[in-house]
């Protein structure tokens, strides 16, 4: 019979490359804040208010920052469908995880306002809303990804302890408590949802190459 493999594939290509220029994106975007705006703050402002309605270079970094992310998240976990073993509610968890780039494209297409308040703008109220299912859709497709087929339990563990860390820092960077660091909060949560499409590559088939099998090992 054939055994599941639950380290990391040897040949990921192209899914390790896409997780590369995925997460140096990210990071990337984060220091073009930094240089396109001197007073933006990582620590107290959100991600979304790079593009807020009324700063500097808003819209531009929308287009060229938030559409792009998003753009890359998707073609990942396209790419990466046929080569993992999700099947049945581990796979609806995977669909689910399509929230990520739904909240980047939704922040560029429906930006907020100054401050990101709760109350605003009609396009405040959609990229609120856009906020509340992305985040709380993606911890629980991060949940139901623990249950894919032949998994080893420190991998089970890695997606319901990331689901818990994506779940509870929405509460988090929301609360009112603690506005003046809601900004640092949602840098961890985000760091959280790229550890959980690097984890993808341990719920890849070892005998999956571009989805076609390339031969059962036997006992």
């Amino acid at each position: 019979m054939p055994e599941a493999d639950n380290t990391p594939a040897q040949h990921s290509s192209p899914i390790l490359p896409q997780l590369i220029i995925l997460t140096l994106f990210w990071f990337g975007l984060q220091l073009v804040a930094s240089w396109v705006k001197p007073d933006f703050s990582h620590v107290s402002q959100y991600i979304s208010e790079i593009n807020a309605t009324g700063t500097q270079a808003a819209g531009v970094l929308g287009w060229v920052g938030f559409i792009p992310l998003g753009m890359i998240a998707a073609g990942l976990l396209l790419t990466v469908r046929p080569h993992i073993r999700v099947k049945g509610v581990s796979q609806f968890g995977w669909s689910l995880l399509f929230f990520y780039p739904l909240a980047y494209i939704g922040s560029a297409l429906a930006p907020c306002d100054t401050g990101c308040p709760v109350d605003g703008s009609s396009s405040q109220a959609i990229h609120n809303g856009i906020a509340v299912i992305s985040y709380f859709g993606f911890a629980l497709g991060t949940l139901l990804l623990a249950l894919t087929p032949k998994t080893t339990w420190p991998v089970r563990a890695a997606f319901v302890l990331l689901a818990f860390i994506v779940a509870l820092g929405f509460l988090l960077m929301t609360s009112p408590e603690l506005a003046e660091i809601r900004g640092a909060v949602q840098r961890y949560v985000e760091v959280a949802q790229l550890i959980v499409f690097w984890l993808l590559l341990w719920l890849k088939d070892s005998q999956a190459n571009g989805g076609q099998t390339t031969g059962a090992q036997h006992e």
